[in-house]
């Protein structure tokens, strides 16, 4: 398996600025894919047109590619030029697929008509829309013509070393605690983690909450501090990224993880399409998760420990009740020394043995496809069906 596009040339192409992005998603997607689909990744659309032959054309986050460098911003002129682009490749010969984690951009700014034009324009462009549940399948549906399959999820491998002198420090601090929440990951917008915070001091009473994250945002900055100043020290917070090869000695040392997620405003549309990456990476951990009652998240925690709330609603019910159970001797939820190794491991197998599927299905007029990719297989309906 190469990451080297001139290898794997009009065969199943990942437009994402991975590797030099070191996006933990499509780390695990590579690490895990067959040999039989040698996954090329081209940081946008300027080289592909020169792959010959055509192959699958596979765009994931959409954003940077309107993005127009020199305003700084995601410009009509660059959204025209990108759907203007997509459609002479198709022309050519590429099968456009995209993997849909969420309908529009979750960070930089408020979404804009720009954004939704970018969107309807890739649905009705696509051959194939893949998606991670079947609550986000039945949204698309209604949005485009194209053949929409599930995949399904996945999160984070176990880890392989031992727990850095950071991650060492905050597993010890919180190991001599009764019961502790972890909130994990970038500290943004679409979180609104001040806010989880201070609703987290207002509904418990000996739970306490570590925040590990680093925020780019002065006044999101502020505001938590604000909070955890308040909250006789059941709050911390270790603002530094921690690399995705450490977060499962984290999320070992957790009685419970806190994901929360926005579903008003600019971020309604998480109500019908939502990749939730830190309920799947807790999910795969089998650490019980507290969040928003949205559509994938219920579909993806079903059948395990959970607490939800309403979405776009107030989460201190969830975390009161969580507490609660938590603090009960003998509780029915396992314990973090109890649970058994992250089963993320064979579900990335089984998205990459997916995407290996569609790729000989949807290149199987291409003679050297079949050499390429492997036989043809039964047509993929994905981890849940479609």
């Amino acid at each position: 398996m190469t990451a080297t596009p001139t290898a794997t040339a009009g065969r199943w192409v990942i437009i994402t600025d991975y590797p030099r992005w070191p996006s933990p998603y499509f780390a695990h997607l590579h690490r895990h894919a067959p040999q039989a689909l040698p996954l090329s990744f081209c940081p946008d659309l300027a080289s592909v047109s020169a792959m010959q032959p055509p192959g699958v054309l596979n765009l994931h986050r959409l954003k940077r590619l309107y993005h127009d460098p020199a305003q700084g911003a995601r410009t009509p002129w660059a959204a025209a030029e990108l759907l203007a682009t997509l459609a002479r490749l198709r022309q050519a010969g590429w099968r456009l697929v995209w993997t849909v984690h969420n309908l529009k951009p979750i960070d930089g700014g408020a979404t804009t008509d720009t954004d939704n034009a970018v969107t309807r324009g890739v649905l009705d462009l696509a051959d194939v829309v893949l998606c991670h549940t079947c609550a986000d399948a039945a949204s698309l549906r209604s949005r485009t013509g194209a053949d929409v399959r599930v995949v399904g999820w996945a999160g984070l491998d176990d880890p392989e070393q031992p727990p850095s002198g950071a991650v060492a420090e905050l597993m010890n601090h919180m190991c001599g605690l009764a019961v502790v929440f972890l909130l994990l990951g970038h500290i943004t917008r679409y979180k609104d983690v001040p806010a989880t915070a201070a609703t987290f001091v207002a509904h418990t009473t000996r739970a306490r909450l570590v925040i590990v994250g680093a925020s780019c945002d002065p006044a999101i900055s502020a505001d938590l501090r604000r909070v955890i100043t308040g909250s006789y020290s059941r709050v911390v917070w270790y603002p530094q990224r921690v690399s995705p090869e450490q977060a499962g000695h984290l999320y070992a040392t957790t009685h419970a993880a806190i994901c929360p997620y926005r579903a008003d405003e600019d971020y309604d549309f998480f109500a019908e399409v939502l990749h939730p990456s830190s309920v799947t990476t807790a999910t795969c951990y089998h650490v019980p998760v507290i969040a928003p009652d949205l559509p994938a998240v219920e579909e993806i925690t079903q059948g395990r420990p959970r607490w939800l709330g309403p979405a776009g609603g107030n989460l201190g019910p969830a975390l009161a009740a969580a507490e609660s159970t938590l603090m009960v001797p003998g509780h029915a939820v396992d314990l973090p020394a109890h649970r058994p190794p992250s089963d993320s491991a064979h579900r990335w197998k089984r998205i990459g043995q997916i995407y290996q599927s569609l790729a000989v299905e949807l290149l199987q007029d291409d003679p050297s496809a079949h050499t390429t990719l492997g036989s043809p297989s039964h047509r993929p309906t994905g981890e849940h069906g479609r």
